[in-house]
């Protein structure tokens, strides 16, 4: 499949090259930028960008000024739109083009969109999904000893976070060190509808808690309740719960 990936220069190169890893015929084309305050009437795309639209199968817009991605919507193609421009810019270019979608966040994505090409994109780079691996040779703590990541975030920071626990005792320190790390790298694209705080935590939160049930699933034992893993993990829940009902509020 191929993915056109274009950027005004500020988001979209990390996601260029993570992408590349597991969809060979990924591009990156990168546009001038634009002050998002103007009105652009005409938009004129040049025709070199205008011949990578044509060649690929899926684009990921990385663009900021709504002017010119609504112009790219015309052309059809199977389309996400990296940037939430809320739902009333959403419910404008789907009469344009019904193949878009526009995620709250680019790592809390499932492939159910019944658009082909957008769910083939999606079930590998979206919604974070882990394959533990541990070693119970060491003493009654587990070591984490390898993650293979099913499903990562497209800006490359769920596979950078691994260093963090990675040979590391499974222990609550060890997965807050990969959240905060989470939290720190973060480079969704900042929304019209909340702060780039507000998404860092959520990412960073959703991160964690994926991680956590995928632990669970190999070593069960080791979170029941009234044990650290236990409690940590409910607590963990309970909170990404809070951060869920504080976004959803921007959506309605």
């Amino acid at each position: 499949m191929n993915i056109l990936i274009a950027s005004d220069g500020k988001y979209g190169d990390r996601a260029a090259n993570t992408i590349l890893r597991k969809f060979p015929a990924t591009e990156f084309f990168k546009i001038r930028e634009r002050p998002l305050n103007q009105i652009i009437d005409e938009v004129d795309l040049n025709k070199e960008f205008i011949s990578k639209i044509k060649w690929a199968d899926l684009l990921i817009i990385y663009i900021r000024h709504p002017d010119i991605v609504m112009e790219i919507c015309e052309y059809g193609k199977p389309t996400i739109i990296a940037v939430d421009f809320g739902e009333g810019f959403l419910r404008q270019v789907k009469k344009i083009n019904p193949k878009i979608v526009m995620p709250k966040a680019m790592c809390n994505v499932h492939p159910n969109t019944g658009i082909p090409e957008i769910d083939t994109y999606f079930t590998k780079y979206g919604f974070p999904t882990f394959k533990i691996m541990l070693d119970h040779s060491q003493g009654k703590i587990p070591i984490i000893k390898n993650i293979e990541l099913l499903v990562e975030s497209p800006c490359g920071v769920s596979r950078e976070g691994l260093k963090q626990i990675i040979g590391k005792k499974l222990v609550p320190e060890t997965i807050t060190s990969y959240g905060v790390f989470i939290r720190h790298e973060c480079r969704e694209p900042i929304s019209v509808m909340l702060k780039h705080d507000d998404i860092a935590d959520s990412s960073a939160s959703l991160h964690i808690i994926n991680l956590l049930e995928a632990l669970e699933r190999e070593y069960p034992n080791g979170f029941i309740p009234n044990t650290p893993l236990g409690e940590y993990t409910n607590k963990r829940r309970q909170e990404y719960k809070c951060l869920k009902k504080t976004a959803d509020l921007f959506r309605n």
